[in-house]
């Protein structure tokens, strides 16, 4: 998934507050960094994104006619392109379709609409994606994991992957998605 935008936060610091009953002075920058990194954690294991943003999926063509999104829940289907020695070319806004945006996201490729397209070429699939409104779980997944990060005294920017708690992974695991295979030949 690339990003084409910085995703905005799902958790604010005021909310971080609030619901850690934090107390004193506070660096705000460092609450909003440990919530950053908690989102990112979060969505990253359960392949939903927290707020609305739009992403681009690199795939191959010639695997079938359905593929499934790799995250949920989908907005909508923005366009795909593939590439070939030409450069970049659109496919026509009917060519594909966002079937089932918030249970099993997948887009459909209309009979043909990859029939001028080499097998094996790059195809570009952007998407906007994300809820309306953060799901309470994981908005409180998120809180937990900055709450520990922070008691914690770790630097965000120095640790690969720190550790997660208990509550939180279990939070996490309830609402991980789970796609089928990425391409289907029907």
């Amino acid at each position: 998934m690339i990003l084409d935008e910085i995703p905005p936060l799902g958790v604010s610091v005021e909310a971080y507050k609030r619901a850690s009953h934090w107390e004193g002075d506070a660096d705000n920058s460092r609450i909003e960094a440990c919530l950053a990194a908690a989102q990112s954690a979060v969505e990253t294991a359960t392949r939903r994104p927290l707020t609305p943003r739009r992403v681009r999926f690199e795939t191959a063509a010639g695997q079938g006619r359905r593929w499934w999104v790799p995250v949920a829940p989908a907005r909508e289907l923005l366009g795909v392109t593939w590439s070939g020695a030409a450069g970049d070319t659109a496919l026509d806004a009917g060519a594909a379709r966002l079937l089932f945006a918030d249970s099993e996201p997948q887009i459909l490729f209309a009979e043909g609409a990859l029939a001028a397209v080499p097998e094996g070429s790059p195809l570009a699939i952007t998407l906007s994606v994300g809820p309306d409104t953060v799901p309470p779980t994981l908005a409180q997944a998120v809180i937990l994991i900055a709450r520990d990060w922070l008691e914690a005294g770790i630097a965000i920017e120095t640790v690969e992957s720190p550790r997660i708690a208990f509550g939180a992974r279990a939070l996490i695991r309830q609402a991980r998605y789970r796609r089928p295979g990425i391409w289907c030949r029907r």
